[in-house]
Formats: structure tokens, C-alpha cells, sequence
């Protein structure tokens, strides 16, 4: 009998270790998707205030600047293959003499957006061969004009010039 019960328990552990030995694995496999659009966004000031009340040289006003940096300044992030660049055109008062220049850091330099009073209404590069990625730049604003050129109040007059600025490819 203890045979018997012995030869049971052999069996049974067998039968136990071959269930396991005969066990499956089942895989699954899932593609994942992720599709990511098209960015191409641009940030720039609202307004930017440059006061010119200083006498310079030869009757003409000390230049004005003002500068946005970094946060305040220009705001550029794409993920096109192609590169980038960026334009100006600006509309405005004319009748000034005012000259009104803009530079992006590491752009193309100083640009003229308003020449002589006249703003520039076709589109001038300041920064090319932007590649892929997010960008904070500074901004530099310079105005220069003439005494003459700029009739003022006693408060003083206010020329204002609206900056437009677009991205294309290059």
C-alpha cells in the first residue's frame, strides 16, 4: 500500500511539473501612432515706445533704442524640413523724416522698416535660414530723425508705425 501511495504521489508530482513544462506564452502586438502638425509660430511685442528727446549731432535728435530681450523680444518655433525666414513691413505715419530700424539677434542686422518716413511696405528680410526648433531673440528697435524733420508739441507728437512681421521658407 505505502507503494501504491508512493507511486500516486510520483505520478501526480509528474503530472504537476508537466503542466507547467507545457505551459504557453501568447504575445500581442499593438502599433502606436502619434501624428504631430504642422508649427510655424511667431510672437513679437504688442507695442514698443521709443522717445527721441535728447539733441544729437548736426540738428538731428541723440538716437533712441529700445530693446526687448529674450521673453520681450521675438518669439520664433517651426518644425518645417525646409528653413525659415523671417520678413518686416510696416505701415504708418509718413511725412517724418524718421528712420526706424529693427535687429533680431543673430538675424540679418540692422533693418529699415521705416526709411526717411517712409515705412518700407515690401517685405525685407531680418532673420534667414532659421532651422527646425524653438528660438527666444532679442529685439532691437533704433529711431533716428531730424529736428527738423519732426515737428513736436509741447507734450510732444507721437509717430506710430505698425510693424508687420511673416514667416516663409527660404
Amino acid at each position: 500500500m505505502k507503494k501504491a501511495i508512493l507511486a500516486i504521489m510520483v505520478l501526480g508530482l509528474c503530472f504537476g511539473l508537466a503542466t507547467s513544462a507545457m505551459a504557453q506564452t501568447n504575445t500581442g502586438t499593438t502599433t502606436v501612432t502619434v501624428t504631430v502638425d504642422s508649427i510655424d509660430e511667431l510672437t513679437v511685442p504688442d507695442t514698443v515706445a521709443i522717445t527721441l528727446d535728447t539733441v544729437g549731432t548736426d540738428g538731428s535728435y541723440a538716437q533712441g533704442t529700445a530693446t526687448g530681450t529674450d521673453a520681450e523680444g521675438l518669439k520664433y518655433s517651426h518644425n518645417s524640413e525646409t528653413k525659415k525666414k523671417i520678413t518686416a513691413t510696416a505701415t504708418g505715419d509718413a511725412g517724418t523724416d524718421i528712420t526706424l530700424k529693427v535687429t533680431v539677434d543673430e538675424g540679418t542686422g540692422a533693418v529699415a522698416v521705416v526709411s526717411g518716413g517712409t515705412p518700407v511696405t515690401e517685405a525685407v528680410d531680418v532673420w534667414t535660414g532659421i532651422a527646425a526648433g524653438s528660438y527666444e531673440k532679442d529685439l532691437t528697435w533704433t529711431a533716428d530723425a531730424t529736428l527738423a524733420g519732426t515737428k513736436g508739441s509741447a507734450a510732444g507728437t507721437a509717430y506710430t508705425f505698425d510693424v508687420t512681421f511673416t514667416t516663409a521658407d527660404v
